[in-house]
């Protein structure tokens, strides 16, 4: 009998101690979830976008939400729903493509990519250099802005990979370090990596990822989008990018691009439900077996040894023996995305933003803040931003009183040098010329050590047609630094145009 009394003590307790630990960690997930939700109802409460964000604890969505605009023309909000531009965070799903090409044989990371892509002309560049960013390949962007010419400058053009790859073959520019001598974030090296799956799957990039990635996890929004520049019947989610105009009152878009249609380094539409599916199945190894990700998730490194802290189209942050995690950032046109995955663990958190990364640092800072349990902080305000509104409402006078009353209030108001240059051309960009040559001398004023704001002020004086004082300006800013060539450059320039 009291063997019986003993055992049902021992069951109640059990039962009570796992109750009260199931309550503690759902009270604990409210918590957390009440917290994410303050830090997004607190931004709106400002006027800022926060746009989509999801987090997740142990595998379980613990908090989502929308808030900004999908577009602006016509004027719509965001959802859950909504489709978007993932920019870099693309790059782990090419990553997956090769992947898969090799679990199923038809490649090797150590293959020279020449082999594949036969009118690629560099000898010794292997897929794995590619996909741990060491392969030396200069830029394509800015060979396409240097070199490409179009042919009717009225028209906007969306190239992809095929035309781009045609220049590239044509110029067959130097690289820019011997392959596997450095890291250097490469977009050309996914570029790339997306026509090799092509070449060996003989499918298109968006067909393979569909077959292969996205439906078998039940990622059915998500693609390699097909660009067009209006809206898109088949994609009614679809989200657009935007930005804040000088005035800090209207709002422009911030969508084209005339390499919108590159796929591989980015191209990629896709949904907070959909990017939790993909982390999960990651987590889950449910894609591919875990050899290839234990592969995939280990640094790369250069030719002497150092670790570049890169894997398969992800970065690593962890030690040898901690929990994983891998991580991804993206940046195009009016987008900024994050996407964070404890793969061990099973946490992580996504965010999707289409403003132009206006508020960027600041969700992703509070993101790691209330991840690890701390506190979220408000973004301080911007003083240049500040003094363009009241540039634009009222005079420049009434922008230089504020920013003389603010300057030192570094609690409440972001302040730099270079956030008051940049006013400086931003408003020589709206043809406000005497506004930016005021703004330029208030900076030289406030850091006359400082030789940058030397040229920058010449360079408004130049455009006041005042070339005596400009050439004072450059030749002062380059006795102060003489690694500023570009203030040599133009002295030198001016010197010779007015001898003549």
């Amino acid at each position: 009998m009291t063997s019986i009394k003993q055992l049902l003590v021992v069951c109640l307790f059990s039962a009570c101690f796992f109750s009260c630990k199931d309550n503690s960690k759902t009270d604990v997930a409210e918590h957390t979830k009440t917290e994410y939700a303050k830090f997004v109802d607190a931004m709106r409460a400002e006027g800022i976008s926060t746009g989509n964000i999801l987090v997740y604890e142990d595998g379980e969505i613990i908090f989502k939400s929308s808030n900004g605009l999908r577009s602006i023309n016509p004027t719509d909000s965001l959802d859950l729903d909504s489709q978007f531009r993932l920019a870099s965070v693309s790059k782990q799903f090419t990553g997956m493509a090769i992947m898969k090409l090799k679990e199923a044989g038809k490649l090797d990371y150590d293959q020279k990519v020449n082999t594949i892509l036969t009118d690629f002309p560099y000898e010794n560049i292997t897929v794995r250099q590619l996909l741990h960013h060491t392969s030396g390949l200069t830029d394509y962007e800015r060979l396409m802005a240097e070199n490409y010419v179009v042919e009717d400058s009225t028209k906007q053009y969306i190239l992809g990979n095929d035309e781009v790859l045609k220049e590239y073959y044509r110029i067959a520019p130097e690289l820019d370090f011997q392959p596997g001598e450095q890291w250097e974030y490469s977009n050309t090296g996914y570029l790339l990596l997306a026509s090799i799956v092509e070449t060996i799957s003989g499918q298109h990039l968006r067909t393979f990822l569909k077959e292969q990635v996205f439906d078998p996890i039940g990622m059915k929004n998500t693609g390699v989008y097909n660009y067009q520049i209006e809206s898109d019947a088949n994609m009614p989610n679809r989200v657009f990018g935007y930005s804040k105009s000088l005035n800090q009152k209207d709002v422009i878009s911030n969508d084209y691009h005339m390499l919108n249609a590159v796929r591989g380094d980015g191209g990629i539409y896709s949904t907070l439900d959909d990017l939790y599916k993909w982390n999960m199945a990651l987590a889950n190894h449910t894609i591919i077996p875990k050899a290839y990700l234990d592969e995939a998730w280990v640094t790369g490194k250069t030719n002497d040894g150092e670790n570049t802290g890169y894997g398969f189209g992800w970065f690593l942050d962890y030690d040898p023996g901690e929990p994983r995690v891998v991580s991804h950032s993206g940046g195009w046109v009016g987008f900024a995305t994050f996407l964070h995955n404890e793969v061990d663990d099973k946490n992580g958190y996504i965010i999707l933003t289409n403003d132009s990364a206006e508020h960027f640092g600041s969700i992703y800072n509070n993101m790691k803040r209330l991840s690890a349990g701390e506190t979220y902080q408000m973004p301080r305000k911007s003083v240049y931003k500040e003094m363009a509104k009241r540039i634009f409402e009222k005079d420049i006078d009434e922008a230089i009183s504020f920013y003389n009353t603010k300057k030192t209030d570094t609690i409440n108001y972001r302040v730099s040098e270079s956030d008051i240059n940049q006013l400086g051309y931003l408003l020589l960009n709206e043809d406000k010329l005497d506004a930016a040559t005021e703004i330029f001398k208030l900076n030289m004023n406030e850091h006359p050590k400082s030789a940058n704001v030397y040229d920058s002020y010449g360079d408004a004086l130049l455009m006041q047609g005042d070339s005596i004082q400009a050439l004072a300006n450059f030749k002062k800013c380059y006795e102060m630094d003489n690694s500023l060539d570009y203030a040599k450059d133009k002295a030198e320039a001016l010197e010779t145009a007015l001898k003549n």
